[in-house]
C-alpha cells in the first residue's frame, strides 16, 4: 500500500502553522536582539549619573554664601525648612509647608489631540531651603520638576529629567481629584468654583477636571545638586540648570547611588539575556528552515 502522504495542519487562506511559528518565533528573536543594545544603553546612562553623584560630593550649607566662587553644580544634603518669607499655607487643604501649589486644569479632547488648559493656579514659598547643622540654602521649587504635576512646561522642561528621577521625592500631594464629563462635580472642583477660582462656563465642556494641590512639608530630607544662583528676592541658592544634570530626592547621597548601581547591574543583566534568548530563537528559526529545505 502507498505511504500517506505528511499533512500539515493549515490556517484558512493555506498558511500552514509551522511557517506562523517561524515567523512569530523569528520576530520575538530580532526584537530581543534589537533590545539588547538598548538595555546596555540604559544601564551605561545608570553608570554614568552614579559617578555624577559621587563626583558631587555633599557639601556644608554654610559653604554657599553671596561673595563666595561656587562651582558650576553644587551639592546639598538636609532637612526642608522655610524659605526667607517663611512657612506658608496651602489654599485648599489648609495645611502648613515650606513650599505649596494648587491648580485647576481641564483637559479637552479635539480630534486626535487633548487640548489642557490651566483654569487655576496658586503657589507660595518658592524659594524654600534646606538646612543642616552649619545653615541653610535657598532652593528654587523649579527643581520639583521630576515630581511635580506639571501641565503646562515648555517643550525644553518636557525633556528635563532629573538623575535617579525614579527615587522618592519631596512633595506631596494633599489634593488629587478628577472629575469625568457627565459625572458630579468631585468635592474639591465644586469648593473651586464656589470659591470664585474657576468659573463655571470652563468646566463645562470640559472631558475631565483635574483639582491638584502639593506640597513639600517642613522636615523632609532632601539631597540637591543644582546650580548656583541668584534666585527671587536677590537671595543666593540653588536654580534648576538651563541645560545639563541635575538631582532633588529625598534620600541620602549614599541610598541614590546604590539604587543607581543596582539599576546598572540589573540593566546589564537583562542585556545579556535579551541578546542570548534573541540570538537561540533565531538559531531554533534556521535550523527548522534548514531542515524543510532538505
Amino acid at each position: 500500500a502507498p505511504t500517506p502522504a505528511l499533512v500539515i495542519d493549515t490556517y484558512p487562506g493555506g498558511v500552514d502553522l509551522l511557517s506562523v511559528v517561524l515567523a512569530t518565533t523569528g520576530f520575538f528573536g530580532c526584537a530581543l536582539l534589537v533590545l539588547g543594545p538598548v538595555l546596555v544603553l540604559l544601564a551605561l546612562k545608570n553608570g554614568r549619573d552614579r559617578r555624577w553623584v559621587s563626583r558631587h560630593a555633599v557639601s556644608p550649607c554654610a559653604a554657599l554664601r553671596p561673595g563666595a566662587t561656587p562651582p558650576e553644580r553644587f551639592s546639598v544634603f538636609g532637612r526642608t525648612v522655610p524659605g526667607p518669607g517663611g512657612p506658608v499655607v496651602a489654599t485648599l487643604s489648609g495645611v502648613e509647608a515650606v513650599w505649596f501649589r494648587s491648580m485647576a486644569c481641564s483637559f479637552t479632547t479635539v480630534g486626535k489631540n487633548t487640548r489642557v488648559s490651566v483654569l487655576w493656579e496658586e503657589s507660595g514659598g518658592d524659594p524654600f531651603a534646606v538646612a543642616d547643622g552649619t545653615g541653610r540654602v535657598a532652593v528654587s521649587a523649579r527643581l520639583l520638576l521630576g515630581s511635580t504635576f506639571s501641565t503646562h512646561l515648555s517643550v525644553r522642561e518636557r525633556t528635563r529629567q532629573p538623575v535617579a528621577s525614579s527615587g522618592k521625592g519631596p512633595t506631596r500631594r494633599t489634593v488629587d481629584e478628577t472629575t469625568g464629563s457627565g459625572h458630579r462635580r468631585g468635592p474639591w472642583l465644586r469648593r473651586v468654583i464656589d470659591r470664585g477660582l474657576v468659573r463655571e462656563d470652563q468646566v463645562r465642556h470640559a472631558d475631565r477636571v483635574t483639582v491638584v494641590e502639593e506640597i513639600v512639608p517642613s522636615g523632609v530630607p532632601l539631597h540637591v545638586i543644582g546650580k548656583p544662583d541668584v534666585l527671587a528676592g536677590g537671595v543666593v541658592g540653588l536654580a534648576l540648570p538651563r541645560v545639563g544634570r541635575y538631582l532633588a530626592v529625598s534620600q541620602a547621597p549614599g541610598a541614590t547611588e546604590k539604587e543607581l548601581a543596582e539599576d546598572r547591574a540589573y540593566g546589564m543583566g537583562c542585556a545579556v539575556w535579551a541578546t542570548l534568548v534573541g540570538a537561540a530563537l533565531l538559531a531554533v528559526c534556521a535550523a527548522v528552515a534548514f531542515s524543510m529545505t532538505r
